[in-house]
């Protein structure tokens, strides 16, 4: 008899849709949620030997980023941690098996919020080249790298009360490798739009000392209470200026600074001894 009900059932759909499975079988939906995030966790496993290089949305294309999204609006109350991330798997209406995609916890949210930040402003400066007529001069380097930081800097902003806790958390052994990449991707690009093509030592030089001016910037940042942020733009500032006046100089600034992940490593530690920890 059950059977003669299935079948009837399935003789009742035209073809086999989501919605006859889900009538057929209830509890389909949610195997195939499940699936998903298994699916998923290979996929990012994948994809994270791969360097991505479109800044087209993933949304809806990959279960991870759609979590990673969703939870980034539980970080006010919830800081960037597993329970943000968990709120974000439930605003979803998936399992709580998702959780297993996020090998290294909360900071997952902070890292993708970085990178996403970082695609971000690539895509504006690619817009600005592209809208710059032919017959017109780029801007001054100085102004140009001006402009990069503090848009970059202020494109965070919306997370500022929770930024320290970020830098912080990724001061982690395990996570700092890839913040430093993410940091390191970011300087690269702005050099690389602000028109700098050197493949001497210079490639290295201006990255550094770039570099050290926006962690620098960043933690003056987290500390600035005047209005709109004016100290830390004059200190951005005073920062640039110094390094026009630096010359062939900024080879010593190089060798004391040594990479640019030192560079990170200690702005996260400065973050971290900021909050108590």
């Amino acid at each position: 008899m059950i059977l003669t009900q299935w079948l009837l059932k399935m003789g009742s759909c035209k073809r086999l849709n989501a919605k006859c499975y889900s009538t057929l079988f209830p509890r389909l939906s949610t195997f195939n949620r499940i699936d998903q995030c298994q699916e998923s966790v290979l996929s990012s496993q994948i994809q994270s030997a791969r360097l991505v290089q479109t800044h087209s949305s993933e949304k809806g294309k990959d279960v991870k980023f759609d979590i990673l999204e969703a939870s980034l609006k539980h970080v006010k109350n919830h800081g960037w941690s597993e329970t943000a991330l968990k709120h974000g798997i439930a605003d979803l209406e998936l399992s709580d098996a998702c959780i297993s995609m996020f090998q290294l916890g909360g900071v997952e949210i902070a890292l993708h919020y970085d990178k996403t930040l970082n695609e971000e402003l690539e895509d504006m400066m690619a817009q600005q080249q592209d809208d710059r007529l032919p017959e017109t001069e780029p801007p001054p380097i100085a102004h140009f790298l001006k402009d990069a930081i503090k848009t970059r800097l202020e494109l965070q902003l919306p997370f500022y009360d929770r930024w320290a806790e970020a830098l912080a958390l990724v001061a982690s052994p395990n996570v700092i490798p890839r913040a430093s990449e993410q940091f390191a991707s970011l300087i690269d690009d702005i050099w690389f739009y602000a028109g700098d093509k050197s493949t001497n030592i210079n490639w290295y030089t201006r990255r550094a000392t770039v570099a050290a001016v926006y962690r620098m910037t960043e933690l003056f940042m987290m500390q600035d209470e005047s209005p709109d942020f004016a100290d830390t733009w004059a200190f951005l500032d005073r920062r640039l200026g110094d390094l026009e006046k630096m010359g062939e100089n900024r080879l010593e600034l190089e060798n004391e600074l040594k990479n640019m992940g030192d560079i990170t490593k200690a702005a996260f530690i400065i973050a971290r001894n900021m909050l108590g920890r």
